[in-house]
């Protein structure tokens, strides 16, 4: 085995820096992050990034810590890039020589080798090759203040990643790798807990799965299948701690979304296997809006996730819901017709009730096609909003907490986020991606709760790139149509299901916008500046509170004073 020892001095600096980085953060954030002290033996998360590639990580408050193993007796590549391409990124380059590690910070501007980076951010720690694989630890502050240096934030990372099989002769002569690269979204900062361990669970976890039976995908675009289930009698109250999908190989990119409804009232038990499409067909009786409260959520590319150790959601309890709707929604744009699904969602519970009772909250813009993101726009941005009325509506003089949450649109989205008002005062975005991606749409744990009170609002803010686009995109259930959507997890439950609203425009009568906005020539810029003239500062409140929809005409002037990030580097 070749490895490299790093002599006595740099071995101290090494165990010094990560003595420092330790005593900033203390003990973990809270219970979800108990990754420990960031120590070059301690990696709780982990990532295959290909068969041949293996990534580990941990966090503190600063910085990130890094170990790659690869099956290659070459060099590899790793870094971090704002849209998953190999350029423009912020990349190192290591191999093992002659027992000699060579490491570089580096940064990539086009098809050519990767420049050397004249402040080194990234740094060793160790590295070592055997007769299979080379292994290279590294470190580096989250952020940097590098012009050449990309920050990890909050929300996806772009990884791209890279390997040899030979040696180069010098760190000024590095060949192409050729095919063997790729890139990997993951939060790296807030970690799905798809890899905890299942022997954590209560010993009396049992599973209850939500499944689309042999169903027969239609030969269309897009098809949102609906079935009516009724949950199998329990024995008394349990709260569900974990959800993971169940997604039948080969049809991974077929099954878009899932959502799980419960029916507020007791329906027909005759209905109970039904099926039908969601929005084409006429609904069975006593479905509607009975059946329209949001229970549990997945998006393409999510893994399983964990409930915090205080909190469940109720099932077999008196008051509990017992006729459930499982809305999938199929993306089938080669309009095959030999699909065939059992996806779905399975649930674990248990009988060690939690001290609360969760729920799932929606926020965002209502799905039709008053939302309009016109052609040739590289970042267009929509907002949806959670009113003030709406949420006070369902919680009186309570309050509710935050715990975890999802944001989704769809092949547009680029910038996402939910955003927080308390009496015209902006706080802290409560999910924020500013590199969404449409195939990694992760359930993220909060590093903190957020609290929900009486006077808040809640924005839902979507950023698109339309400029590939020749034609209107509208707002719709079609993946070639977009949403802008924030599935909050939270406790304890309340009698609110959808809190979305509906924008208007400058025009006597609403439905002539879409006649208006046919006939513009978006690749004029005169036409953008016209189109955004159209946009009323007032929108339509859609609330689904205590079983019944309501509707109001509410402002958008309401944030009197915007939340703006405190930009570390400015002070250095």
């Amino acid at each position: 085995m070749k490895s490299f020892i790093m002599d006595k001095t740099r071995t101290i600096l090494i165990a010094s820096f990560l003595m420092v980085t330790n005593c900033i953060v203390g003990q973990p954030l809270d219970e979800k992050n108990t990754s420990g002290p960031l120590t070059p033996d301690n990696f709780p998360y982990y990532a295959k990034l290909d068969d041949r590639y293996e990534l580990r990580w941990n966090v503190n408050s600063t910085h990130i810590i890094f170990q790659t193993k690869v099956k290659t007796k070459g060099y590899v590549g790793f870094g971090v890039s704002e849209h998953g391409s190999m350029f423009p990124a912020d990349v190192i380059i290591a191999w093992v020589k002659d027992g000699e590690v060579h490491f570089k910070d580096r940064y990539t501007s086009g098809h050519v080798m990767p420049t050397v980076d004249p402040h080194q951010d990234w740094h060793l720690i160790s590295g070592s090759e055997d007769d299979e694989y080379t292994t290279v630890t590294m470190i580096r502050l989250m952020e940097t203040c590098d012009n050449h240096d990309i920050a990890i934030k909050a929300g996806t990372t772009k990884i791209i990643y890279s390997y040899s099989p030979m040696d180069p002769s010098s760190d000024n002569e590095i060949f192409y790798h050729g095919f063997t690269r790729g890139t990997k979204s993951l939060l790296l900062l807030d970690p799905p807990t798809n890899g905890k361990s299942k022997k954590n669970l209560p010993d009396d976890v049992t599973t209850i799965d939500f499944l689309n039976i042999n169903y027969a995908v239609p030969s269309a675009d897009t098809t949102y299948s609906c079935e009516l289930i009724k949950l199998q009698k329990l024995k008394g109250k349990h709260h569900i701690i974990r959800v993971e999908p169940v997604i039948q190989k080969g049809n991974e990119k077929h099954v878009h979304h899932m959502v799980l409804y419960y029916c507020k009232n007791p329906i027909d038990d005759s209905l109970a296997g039904k099926r039908y499409k969601c929005y084409d067909d006429v609904q069975p009786q006593g479905v509607d809006v009975n059946c329209e409260h949001m229970f549990l959520a997945w998006a393409i590319g999510g893994t399983a996730f964990d409930f915090p150790s205080n909190v469940g959601f109720s099932l077999g309890n008196a008051d509990d819901p017992v006729y459930f709707r499982l809305e999938t929604h199929y993306d089938n744009p080669e309009m095959r017709n030999d699909i065939v699904d059992n996806s779905g969602l399975r649930l674990y519970l248990t009988e060690q009730i939690r001290q609360h009772d969760a729920g799932m909250l929606a926020v965002g813009l209502n799905v039709d096609s008053y939302q309009i993101i016109p052609p040739h726009f590289e970042s267009f941005l929509s907002t949806g909003h959670c009113s003030v009325d709406c949420l006070e509506e369902a919680l009186g003089d309570n309050e509710i907490h935050v715990f975890g949450g999802v944001l989704h649109s769809h092949l547009l989205g680029r910038k996402l986020s939910t955003r927080h008002v308390r009496n015209g005062t902006e706080l802290p975005p409560i999910l924020e991606d500013n590199n969404y991606d449409f195939d990694y749409q992760e359930v993220r744990h909060l590093p903190e709760e957020r609290t929900i009170q009486k006077g808040d609002a809640i924005l839902t803010n979507c950023v698109y790139d339309s400029s590939k686009r020749n034609k209107i995109t509208y707002g719709g259930l079609s993946t070639r149509n977009e949403m802008c959507i924030s599935f909050l997890l939270y406790y304890p439950k309340i009698a609110l299901s959808t809190c979305f609203s509906r924008p208007t425009y400058r025009l006597k009568d609403q439905r002539y916008i879409w006649s208006v906005v046919q006939n513009m020539d978006f690749t004029k810029q005169s036409v953008r500046e016209k189109f955004a003239e159209l946009i009323f500062d007032k929108y339509i409140s859609v609330c689904l509170a205590h079983d019944e929809y309501t509707f109001g005409i509410m402002s958008t002037a309401y944030v009197k004073h915007p939340y703006v990030l405190d930009n570390q580097c400015l002070k250095t």
